[in-house]
């Protein structure tokens, strides 16, 4: 899955995901900084919102597949410690091993071939040192059942009509974002993407997880420490290596 235009405007539409939440909460799991810079891994940094603030603390390497988003991320954070790389969640190859690996966003629902997505999870615990972290995030089913049918919005330049459909046999998700931009005096220039998640049973990750090799599994409730339950629409999913 690409982003193409939709990368342009990736920041603007993506204004309620809490990234300086997430950032506070890595920040907690992996608790103080040594001495040495910690080397870190973003999985689907997109734009980099999330990126531009872990570098604060961290040395981070970073991949997304979008050309497009790396170019923006790339523009947006100078930064001698930040090292970007084209690369898909699955079955990536990072060059190097990491102490923390992180997926946010509901990036590894965009995986939705389960054998990719256990691949995806495999070569985290393959890039992972020792007493690594692996905090990632998943959309659940019950947020895909009740996101209403069609959304209708405007940020800043942006009108944007965002269709969802959820197929409950196949557990996939489809989003239809028709959005355009005003490019002058009310002049409007139309783009459409159909982007694709997959719902995954929160007992089937767990149990992959353990089967590669993963352990001191914790779950909790869209970056925050309390439990989950049925109406959580985000888990947040901690293991070690």
């Amino acid at each position: 899955m690409m982003y193409k235009d939709f990368a342009y405007f990736y920041d603007k539409l993506m204004y309620d995901l809490d990234y300086e939440k997430i950032y506070k909460f890595i920040k907690e799991v992996l608790g103080e900084k040594s001495l040495e810079p910690v080397l870190v891994l973003e999985m689907a940094c997109g734009t980099g919102a999330l990126t531009e603030k872990i570098i604060r603390d961290y040395k981070v390497h970073a991949f997304d597949l979008s050309e497009d988003m790396l170019s923006l991320c790339e523009n947006k954070i100078r930064n001698k410690n930040l090292k970007l790389f084209k690369q898909n969640m699955a079955d990536f190859l990072a060059p190097s091993n990491y102490d923390a690996i992180f997926s946010v966003g509901d990036s590894l629902n965009y995986v939705t071939d389960e054998k990719d997505f256990e691949s995806a999870l495999k070569s985290s615990y393959q890039h992972l040192n020792e007493g690594g972290i692996f905090i990632f995030d998943l959309n659940t089913e019950y947020k895909f059942k009740n996101i209403p049918p069609v959304t209708v919005d405007e940020v800043d330049d942006v009108l944007y009509i965002w269709e969802n459909i959820y197929d409950d046999e196949k557990k996939l998700n489809t989003y239809g974002v028709n959005f355009f931009r005003n490019i002058k005096d009310d002049e409007y220039k139309r783009f459409y993407e159909e982007h694709f998640e997959r719902a995954y049973d929160l007992s089937f990750v767990k149990n992959l997880l353990e089967e590669i090799g993963f352990c001191e599994i914790e779950v909790y409730d869209d970056y925050e420490f309390k439990a989950v339950g049925e109406e959580t629409s985000r888990y947040t999913i901690i293991a070690r290596r």
